[in-house]
């Protein structure tokens, strides 16, 4: 009788060990959700040095420093030279101020298509986390690898919004000047480094979850017959 409880128990620890990694690698989504929720509210993704005594038109003010994020931007400068700075923290304009401008609707698509893609993406967080609930509590193989390509797709679009956010301003310098004129210094901020580290804990996450999706046809013992069940080809008839 011990000996038979040590096979059983024996058989079913890699079936256990798999569940708990995948229950390790939901429990890291719900931790990147919730990093990346903190990161979007901030505007430490890119920090911008404006060059000496340089006056923005379009915030009618001197500006020395901002920080650029996905959903505002903060400003810090001051309305007369040499005088007291202030910082000022606003939305990303929604509208052209220069219609004449054709690079003033390129700049307005691209904060469109940002602030898309960081929604696209939140919702793709959500379907991952229940469609990795679902494949942990169920045995068939091709939700696990369903889960996986979603975490791809996850990670594609978080990409995208990192990438269109880092076009927005090697753009507007180029066409932009009096946005942001020459000899104007940029560093990525925190916020950035942390969301490529989350793009990366995605494409590991959809790893894990297309290595535990091995099937197991045909092994019909009492630590994988539930398994092994559910894997089994569905005969759909005519």
């Amino acid at each position: 009788m011990i000996t038979m409880i040590t096979n059983v128990s024996t058989k079913k620890t890699p079936i256990e060990r798999k569940t708990q990694i995948l229950r390790l690698t939901i429990a890291l989504t719900i931790l990147s959700c919730i990093i990346f929720l903190i990161t979007l509210t901030s505007t430490r993704w890119i920090i911008i040095t404006y060059p000496q005594n340089f006056f923005s038109t379009r915030q009618n003010m001197y500006l020395i420093r901002s920080t650029y994020g996905i959903i505002w931007e903060c400003l810090v400068g001051s309305s007369i030279l040499n005088s007291t700075y202030e910082k000022i923290c606003d939305y990303h304009q929604n509208q052209i101020q220069n219609a004449s401008v054709p690079a003033e609707r390129t700049l307005l698509g691209m904060i469109r298509t940002m602030l898309s893609f960081s929604i696209i993406h939140i919702f793709l967080i959500i379907i991952t986390f229940i469609c990795g609930l679902y494949s942990i509590r169920d045995y068939r193989y091709t939700y696990k690898r369903l889960t996986g390509m979603i975490y791809i797709l996850t990670a594609g679009s978080l990409v995208v919004c990192i990438e269109v956010l880092s076009t927005i301003f090697r753009y507007s310098s180029d066409h932009l000047p009096y946005i942001y004129p020459p000899n104007t210094n940029h560093t990525y901020g925190v916020c950035y480094i942390i969301a490529w580290i989350i793009f990366i804990q995605w494409l590991g996450s959809s790893f894990v979850f297309f290595a535990c999706s091995k099937k197991r046809k045909g092994t019909f013992d009492e630590a994988t017959e539930e398994e092994a069940r559910a894997n089994q080809p569905v005969n759909l008839g005519r």
